[in-house]
């Protein structure tokens, strides 16, 4: 990919550093939670296969010192392949965060359940881990003989499955030397959403004896409709070197090196096999390799009867409330802001809906616009919500703050659940203005005229009562020719200068009609109030109306084309595409949408475009 040059003159490149230190600190404020340790430790996988490599990864908030992870409890149940460190400084405005990871390369010893022990690092120690090493199925040993095949894993077709349910969906691409690049494309089910989680990922395995280099991606799949979800294979598209006889047919085991090896004591050295065989063959020639995964079915379950509240099929949903890390202490008039922070294992943060919150009856409420995030860790979605709200009390006395509650339902014990914020009770105390906090001010106009100098008395200021405004130009017209002069020759003076400093700078040819901004303001509102009032025509009339606004040279025909440009938002238009056009009775959720789209309309860049949707080069 080519990077524009940014130029010197503009500045831009002075904030490069600034932006990068702002980066790290969002993503280090995102990623964190509550009661996180110092010292902490994750894998890349929880379950792994006999022979299989892992990423032990532990991190720390402190800067790089002298200790190091003490590495001498995994040599019971893995080979130490080998380690390293990475540290990292920000400053974000004026506040210095510091943090190092160490990277170590493991590969268990033996299958079955492992518990990774506790790692110590100075005087502290990271929490034990479990992992998971399975012996190689016959299926994998079966195809152990390919160069190149595919493995994918999705829930068993036993366990129920419901609308809108984050389905975690697994891709490995097992590849050997002599596949020299191709693309890895993750299927593309109907009526369903497909999501990528996180960052893909390398290692080896060892199939039958063999070496395989994988790339492993996780993606969360969410059905839109009750009924069979038919998951299309994954597939990859390639091409391999293979050896070729005089007669041009492919046969690995006519490789002439091999034949010039066979009954030699370097027959089977890996030196000479990895350095001569394989990909390096005499006479080896490319050819095309296409391979699909199985097609996995699902059946979906429809929403279960007696759903209340929202529908948010999830692993796990809890509400952290700021007050009880910081209780507040209230005033009558004074506002008090509060945060809630809902988590959700299993969903995207786009579904998680606005709380409701009671008014208490000697107070005033001002909810305000949530914040939502999703990450992953590889494995699953976590759906990120932060909504906050604003208290003034306007009596002294007790406040009674109502309780909070989501209903959400429990996708692992598939049944109805709530997390609840109990109620609260406060003592308000009276303010400075207490008497005073229902108070209608004064209307401008009945304050008192401002004093002016004594020098200058105000009837000599004034024009005599009567006057017309008129007979007042006229007294003051001179300054008005003084003004208008000013303004003239300040204008000349900018066009002499700009064609001074753009000599032999032509006329642009005249650009194509375009939205005004207060046509483009006005197709926002309308998005606004049609997500607000859940209306699915108007939300899609609107769309259509800013993305004209935001391309009127090139504006896209429809929904579905809107949702490929988009770099944010996409998946949300794309449902409400379904929704208008599907013949499912689901209603639509406008939040999400709005959520996604309020920031504006962005395009994706070039390498997220719908045609790079694939793996690339794997030999970058």
């Amino acid at each position: 990919m080519v990077k524009r040059a940014r130029n010197p003159a503009s500045g831009g490149m002075r904030y490069a550093p600034a932006l990068a230190a702002a980066t790290f600190g969002l993503y280090v404020l995102c990623t964190s939670s509550p009661g996180w340790a110092a010292l902490r430790a994750h894998i890349d996988r929880q379950t792994v296969s006999e022979g299989d490599t892992l990423t032990l990864t532990i991190e720390s908030d402190q800067a790089q010192s002298q200790d190091r992870p003490d590495v001498t409890p995994l040599r019971k149940d893995f080979e130490v392949l080998g380690t390293s460190t990475n540290s990292e400084t920000s400053i974000v405005n004026g506040s210095r965060s510091d943090s190092t990871s160490w990277l170590i390369q493991l590969q268990p010893l033996h299958t079955g359940t492992i518990d990774i022990p506790p790692i110590a690092v100075g005087s502290e120690h990271t929490s034990a881990i479990e992992l998971n090493v399975t012996k190689v199925s016959p299926q994998q040993t079966k195809q152990t003989s390919a160069h190149v095949f595919l493995e994918v894993e999705a829930p068993a077709a036993d366990k129920p499955v419901y609308v809108q349910q984050q389905i975690p969906y697994t891709v490995r691409l097992y590849y050997d030397d002599t596949v020299q690049s191709g693309d890895l494309a993750a299927p593309d089910p109907e009526n369903a959403i497909v999501e990528q989680l996180g960052q893909e990922n390398r290692y080896t395995a060892i199939r039958n004896g063999h070496e395989y280099k994988v790339i492993e991606r996780h993606y969360a799949i969410a059905p839109e409709r009750s009924g069979t979800l038919h998951i299309p294979p994954a597939s990859f598209r390639g091409t391999m070197l293979v050896a070729s006889d005089s007669q041009g047919n492919a046969d690995q085991a006519d490789d002439p090196m091999e034949r010039l090896l066979r009954g030699t004591p370097f027959a089977n050295d890996p030196f000479f096999r990895g350095s001569f065989g394989s990909g390096m063959a005499l006479g080896a020639t490319a050819q095309p390799v296409d391979i699909r995964s199985q097609e996995i079915a699902l059946e979906v379950q429809p929403l279960p009867a007696g759903v209340h509240g929202s529908w948010l099929p999830a692993e796990q949903v809890t509400l952290h409330d700021s007050w009880d890390d910081n209780p507040p202490r209230f005033k009558v008039g004074e506002p008090v802001t509060r945060t809630i922070t809902i988590n959700a294992k299993g969903l995207a943060a786009s579904q998680i809906p606005s709380l409701s919150f009671a008014r208490p009856a000697n107070a005033r409420v001002y909810p305000e616009a949530s914040g939502n995030q999703s990450r992953t860790d590889g494995n699953v979605i976590y759906g990120i919500s932060k909504q906050s709200v604003t208290y003034i009390p306007t009596a002294p006395g007790t406040l009674d703050i109502p309780p909070v509650e989501l209903a959400w339902w429990n996708t692992l014990s598939n049944a109805q659940s709530r997390a609840v914020l109990p109620a609260r009770e406060f003592k308000v105390e009276p303010g400075a203005a207490a008497g005073q906090s229902n108070a209608v001010p004064p209307a401008p106009a009945s304050a008192p005229p401002r004093a002016t100098p004594a020098a200058t008395p105000v009837a000599a200021a004034q024009p005599p009562q009567g006057t017309s405004l008129t007979e007042r130009l006229q007294q003051h017209r001179a300054w008005f020719a003084s003004g208008a002069a000013l303004l003239a020759m300040a204008v000349l003076s900018l066009v002499a200068f700009r064609r001074w400093r753009r000599p032999g700078l032509k006329s642009a040819p005249a650009a194509a009609p375009a939205l005004s901004v207060p046509e483009r303001k006005a197709a926002m509102r309308a998005l606004q109030q049609a997500c607000a009032g859940n209306d699915s025509n108007a939300a899609a009339d609107a769309l259509l109306d800013l993305a004209r606004a935001e391309w009127p040279a090139d504006p896209p025909r429809g929904l579905g084309a809107l949702a490929a440009r988009l770099e944010a938002g996409g998946r949300e238009v794309s449902a409400l595409d379904r929704i208008l056009y599907g013949t499912g009775a689901l209603s639509w959720d406008g939040s999400a949408l709005w959520d996604a789209i309020g920031p504006g309309l962005q395009a994706q860049r070039s390498e997220n475009m719908p045609k790079d949707d694939g793996l690339g080069a794997l030999y970058p």
